[in-house]
């Protein structure tokens, strides 16, 4: 029986709660089958209660288990999980070392004093419908409400000549020093990429790619990979390459062809438990501005039939617009401004928009230079779309969580 249990803490070492509790739930003989990515968040808190000591963020994840265990033994082994860290009878709504609820069940219908399964506050509750949405798809209406926090993608290019960060990490040491100081500050995802994408770029064939990348994949193939260590995608659209980094131990692909090459489909069709980002690059630059966003819709629609056709799982499906890629700079703002138009598709949805040449229509400044700018764009479109692509997380992650803030904690 699958079961979904949202867990969070907002005390002292919260990670080390949250391994506690997914520590325990394995000894009790749980079989727990995959956790979500940390999502940071403010805490709710009550108006005739609220103190300003206990408005201190909460780490939150959900995590799936199969168990024959019904509903409430297992409630009263979380009961048991709270009050061994610590969890006692304090004010309501306070500060808690650990908090674990069960959203789902088996699909079972559970109303009674003691447990309500769904839990019936869960549609309501972004801080758990976010992790919730890395294993099944949630209705648009209810995903991206007021309080949604996207995740943040952080980019690394092990290039020489990319557009906006070249050979800033190509040495290693520098790589390895960048992938420890995102996974300190809890960035859910890394993209790694060895070939520039910029629109005067020489391509390399996948060997020279490859080369690259030898020293990651070996770093890669030896990273003890922690319950909340960072997702590394590899984005490649040379399938040598993308085989190497799946057999490295990578846990996505990012193809800026969108998985046209069928040998990638095949891919994607044989590693159905990695994930798989599919960007839109047709050159619609001589299209109608205001067809930019039906026209892509259409290549939407075109692509999720073929992954139908194929069985790929389209939970484990993102698309990516491809800002700047075959677009003109006034409709790559229009794809920004109309970004939600996207959202009937139910797939996670990528932006991104880091540094882009597009901004020249607003500012002069070099790609190095447009982080400000980049991170203005990001808090606005911060509750439309699923993942931030970008190169400057940590400072991402911070002002959405600051951003958040401002939205209704207060019940």
């Amino acid at each position: 029986m699958t079961t979904f249990i949202a867990a969070g803490s907002n005390l002292n070492d919260r990670v080390q709660y949250l391994l506690f509790a997914i520590r325990v739930l394995q000894e009790k003989n749980y079989c727990i089958t995959g956790v979500s990515p940390l999502y940071e968040t403010p805490a709710a808190l009550l108006y005739e209660t609220a103190q300003d000591d206990w408005n201190k963020p909460y780490l939150n994840c959900v995590i799936q288990i199969e168990t024959d265990k019904n509903a409430f033994d297992l409630l009263n082994d979380l009961k048991q999980i709270e009050h061994d860290l610590g969890r006692n009878n304090t004010a309501r709504w306070a500060p808690r070392p650990i908090d674990l609820d069960i959203i789902e069940h088996n699909l079972e219908q559970i109303d009674t004093p003691k447990l309500t399964v769904p839990h019936k506050l869960c549609m309501k509750r972004s801080f758990v419908l976010d992790p919730l949405s890395f294993f099944k798809k949630i209705s648009p209406e209810f995903l991206y409400s007021n309080t949604h926090q996207p995740m943040v993608m952080g980019i690394l290019n092990i290039t020489p000549d990319s557009f906006s960060d070249g050979g800033e990490n190509n040495h290693f040491d520098a790589f390895e020093k960048k992938v420890d100081l995102w996974e300190k500050a809890f960035i859910p995802l890394i993209d790694i990429g060895a070939e520039s994408s910029r629109p005067d770029a020489v391509p390399i064939p996948s060997e020279e790619e490859i080369k690259r990348l030898s020293k990651i994949f070996d770093y890669m193939k030896h990273k003890e990979k922690k319950i909340f260590s960072p997702r590394f995608s590899i984005d490649t659209y040379h399938v040598q390459t993308a085989i190497k980094a799946l057999e490295a131990g990578f846990d996505a692909l990012n193809d800026i062809h969108g998985l046209d090459d069928p040998d990638m489909l095949a891919l994607a069709k044989e590693h159905k438990d990695k994930r798989f980002i599919f960007m839109h690059h047709d050159d619609i630059t001589r299209q109608s501005l205001k067809n930019t966003v039906a026209d892509i819709e259409h290549w939407v629609e075109e692509k999720i039939n073929l992954f139908e056709k194929n069985n790929l799982p389209l939970n484990h499906m993102t698309f990516d617009p491809g800002i700047g890629f075959g677009k003109t700079a006034c409709q790559s703002l229009m794809i920004l401004q109309q970004i939600d138009r996207f959202h009937r598709f139910g797939l996670r949805l990528l932006i991104g928009h880091s540094r882009k040449s597009f901004m020249k229509i607003f500012t002069p400044k070099e790609p190095r230079q447009k982080d400000v700018e980049t991170l203005g764009l990001s808090v606005k479109m911060a509750q439309k779309v699923d993942i931030l692509r970008v190169h400057t997380p940590v400072e991402h992650k911070e002002a959405l969580l600051a951003a958040a803030h401002l939205e209704n904690q207060f019940f």
